[in-house]
């Protein structure tokens, strides 16, 4: 099975399924919720394929990202949330000072309540854990616990046991260059450089990325 993408939730979050196992999967930055309309696009999806969820990962905790997390929790109880250490204050307490910010100067206060209903994060990660085989990349800049996922032998094809090296970046990269907005409360651009040098460093060219927002499977390029 291939890596899916689900767009969902107000912003437009890549949702990703991902395969662990025969028959079992985790999710990436799960956002369906009632206001977008989508609240069961991703339970619905998984069951479809007949998919067990073992796993939540977040690559951030901005409220976009986060909206879909209870819905996959109550369908999938023993699903595992996972996010890194610096953010777990997040959702502790939900929503923390970041998203109450982030909400305030979206002027999106509506999803306060949505965002208050997300349960607690089961495991806290670090640069460099790993988790379902993919290494965790600390990559501060966007926010202040921002990770992407890295794995050198994704099997791509199930047929043929095609290999690719594969790039979960969150908002920390996209195509074409871009990178995630550094401009609100946690975001910091001298960070987010150091962070953008790193990948460019550790991650081969040719690299399939799958960011969190907008077109996903390009290829990394060579800095």
């Amino acid at each position: 099975m291939e890596i899916q993408v689900i767009q969902t939730g107000i912003l437009g979050v890549n949702t990703l399924i991902v395969p662990v196992e025969q028959g079992k999967c985790f999710v990436v930055d799960p956002a369906a919720c009632k206001l977008s309309g989508d609240e069961t696009k991703i339970v619905d999806f998984i069951k479809s394929k007949n998919l067990d969820c073992v796993g939540i990962v977040l690559t951030h905790t901005h409220f976009d990202h986060i909206t879909g997390i209870k819905q996959v929790k109550q369908s999938f109880p023993n699903a595992l949330i996972y996010v890194h250490k610096s953010e777990e204050a997040e959702l502790i307490n939900p929503p923390g000072p970041m998203n109450r910010a982030v909400l305030g100067s979206f002027g999106m206060s509506d999803l306060l309540d949505v965002v208050s209903e997300q349960p607690h994060c089961d495991v806290t990660v670090k640069d460099g854990d790993i988790i379902f085989e993919w290494k965790v990349i600390h990559t501060p800049g966007h926010t202040p616990g921002s990770i992407c996922l890295y794995k050198s032998d994704f099997v791509c094809d199930t047929e043929s046991k095609k290999t690719e090296s594969v790039l979960i970046s969150g908002d920390t990269l996209f195509d074409y260059g871009g990178y995630g907005r550094t401009d609100m409360l946690g975001g910091d651009d001298i960070k987010m450089r150091q962070s953008l040098a790193k990948l460019y460093k550790i991650i081969p060219s040719g690299t399939l990325v799958y960011p969190g927002h907008d077109s996903f499977g390009f290829r990394m390029a060579a800095m």
